[in-house]
């Protein structure tokens, strides 16, 4: 079941519980960047009316990861990273920066 956000087209109603919630609970304004965010990276949702609670399951991706994702597949070739050629040793090198970017991350050795 989908729930739909019309924002400025809320009811009087929906207007002034919104502002009734505000006036007791004002910290709840400082999560605001949230909601800028869903907007930014994520406005397929409310576009689509969906709400995703799943992030056990699998998290979404962000609209600027499909840009760069994009972007890096329309100027770059990559193949099989255990053959040995130019596109693979790409793929390869791709790997291995993430690899090294967990580690450093977790503050992890290779090693272990």
């Amino acid at each position: 079941m989908a729930t739909s956000h019309k924002g400025s087209q809320a009811s009087p109603h929906l207007k002034s519980a919104l502002a009734e919630f505000l006036q007791a609970h004002p910290a709840f304004q400082t999560t605001s960047f949230i909601d800028d965010l869903r907007k930014r990276e994520f406005s397929r949702l409310d576009e689509q009316g969906h709400i995703y609670l799943d992030y056990t399951g699998g998290g979404l991706y962000a609209d600027s990861q499909i840009r760069e994702h994009t972007d890096m597949l329309g100027y770059r070739v990559f193949s099989n990273p255990h053959s040995t050629n130019p596109t693979s040793e790409a793929a390869t090198e791709l790997i291995e920066r993430a690899r090294s970017y967990i580690l450093d991350y977790f503050n992890a050795s290779p090693d272990e």
